[in-house]
């Protein structure tokens, strides 16, 4: 999901990206093009970047609703987007991430170290984030584009990462979030709990959520790091979760159910 000019720009696995009204809620245009899913959209000024199963990015114009252009070079799907500054950064399975000028469309370069998948991007004003099955997280230099660390923890796939108040929390297929200091670039904490796969992250005023293939949502206290509530009601995974008014989230499950809370 991504919202742009009044606008809400969804992707699908049916390979359409659909856009609404934010006012009215009624569906707009379908946007289509794309021969894969569509995976992940990204918003830089008036424009909506996709990323596609197809190995393509595309460019949409958010007013107009027009293709403005086809981003070719991956090898393989592409799963993650994340847009900082003039910049946009996709992740593939194809183990790169891959920059690209907001402005002129241009590949800037091909970040390579990764040797899985790349399923999770995030980032700062400076540092964008990159997780993969390797079971790593690397850190980049966004006017560099250089990597400045690699961070080593978790045991299993890097499945979602979230930035906020001063920290990285990435979470996991080994059922555990981490919690990483922006500044030293270390670990300061890990939260055990779900009884299986990490699959969403939503960072609040006071709190993290998480959401779990265990079908469970925990709420974590970003004073203390315990798990202050455990939220129970989807009948399947929960698969993303987005902070709502900084003080409840809203959830999408496998169940086909939107929960708040």
């Amino acid at each position: 999901l991504a919202t742009a000019g009044g606008r809400l720009f969804s992707g699908s696995y049916d390979y359409s990206i659909r856009v609404w009204s934010l006012g009215s809620l009624a569906r707009e245009k379908t946007l289509t093009g794309h021969t894969d899913a569509v995976r992940a959209l990204a918003v830089a000024g008036n424009k909506v970047f996709s990323a596609s199963y197809d190995t393509t990015l595309k460019v949409w114009d958010a007013e107009a609703l027009t293709l403005l252009a086809t981003l070719s070079g991956h090898s393989g799907p592409v799963r993650t987007l994340v847009r900082c500054g003039d910049k946009v950064f996709s992740g593939s399975y194809d183990k790169t991430v891959r920059v690209w000028d907001t402005t002129t469309h241009e590949c800037l370069a091909t970040l390579v170290g990764h040797t899985g998948a790349v399923r999770a991007l995030a980032a700062t004003d400076t540092m964008v984030f990159s997780g993969s099955d390797d079971t790593t997280i690397r850190v980049w230099d966004a006017a560099s584009l250089t990597c400045l660390a690699t961070l080593e923890g978790h045991e299993d796939n890097v499945r979602v990462l979230a930035v906020g108040h001063g920290y990285l929390f990435s979470g996991s297929w080994d059922k555990t979030v981490r919690v990483w200091s922006c500044d030293s670039l270390t670990c300061i904490k890990v939260l055990e709990g779900h009884n299986e796969a990490v699959l969403a992250l939503a960072v609040g005023d006071l709190f993290l959520a998480s959401g779990s293939y265990d079908t469970t949502i925990r709420f974590w206290d970003l004073a203390s790091w315990q798990c202050v509530r455990k939220a129970e009601g989807h009948d399947d995974a929960v698969r993303v979760l987005a902070a709502a008014d900084g003080s409840g989230v809203i959830s999408g499950a496998y169940d086909g159910a939107v929960g708040v809370w």
